[in-house]
């Protein structure tokens, strides 16, 4: 078997071959490239919005006017889905299909601002935060990190259609948790899941001993899974459906 130096994991990636090894071989070891979708880009967008929202508008906060956060938003928002006009039109579906993506991303905005406002939420110390661990080989990018006096709580921005806490969920959230501390030496107490797609606070995830143990082991699995190049190593496990997901050279 060819084996290679450890590589980096994420949590995208040890969810991928959790769901099918020959995916995660096509990803991250054959390195094609995605397919692009309007749920990819969707989703780019939205947290693109939140997160400019975040660091370069610190003069806005809660106490402001809601209308005045939901016009940020929304301006943000709509400047980011001009930019991406033309990977849009690639996609190939209908003047409709695209309105009703655009439409139905206002109205996750819209939710988030109405949270934002509700809940008097002060901007986060940290957005897009980018976390490698050398000591776990592991690297992650969390929406937002708001560290309060009593408790430190992330917040995973979700841009689905449906409102449950799934497997994979849990174990980035748990990955999460590792990789802040890891860094900051400190344990979130939650990990908040915000379905945008919904109206109301983000569903919590409570951070535990049990978890982090889980999530030690988890890595320490899929690290010894995927030593090898070899693509024979990676059984597909969903059917052939991943190789839909790639574009081959």
């Amino acid at each position: 078997m060819v084996k290679i130096k450890k590589r980096t994991l994420s949590p995208t990636a040890i969810n991928t071959y959790l769901a099918c090894p020959k995916k995660f071989y096509l990803r991250y070891i054959k390195k094609l490239k995605t397919r692009p979708s309007i749920h990819l880009i969707r989703g780019q967008i939205v947290h693109k919005t939140i997160h400019e929202f975040h660091k370069n508008h610190p003069s806005i906060q809660s106490r402001d006017a809601p209308g005045q956060i939901r016009h940020e938003l929304l301006k943000l928002f709509n400047n980011y889905w001009e930019a991406a006009g033309d990977s849009l039109n690639n996609l190939g579906i209908s003047k409709e299909q695209l309105d009703f993506y655009h439409d139905d991303s206002e109205v996750m905005l819209l939710n988030f601002s109405h949270w934002f406002c509700k809940n008097d939420m002060p901007l986060p110390d940290l957005t897009e935060a980018r976390i490698l661990s050398d000591n776990l080989k592991l690297l992650g990018i969390i929406d937002a990190v708001f560290e309060k006096v009593d408790k430190v709580i992330l917040v995973d921005y979700k841009t689905s259609k449906h409102d449950k806490i799934t497997d994979d969920i849990v174990r980035q959230a748990t990955l999460y948790s590792l990789l802040y501390q890891d860094r900051f030496k400190k344990v979130p107490d939650e990990v908040g899941i915000h379905f945008l797609k919904e109206p109301g606070d983000p569903k919590p995830i409570h951070i535990n001993d049990s978890l982090l143990e889980y999530g030690k082991n988890l890595i320490r699995f899929i690290r010894e899974k995927t030593l090898s190049e070899a693509e024979n190593n990676y059984p597909c496990t969903c059917g052939g459906n991943c190789e839909r997901d790639f574009i081959k050279n």
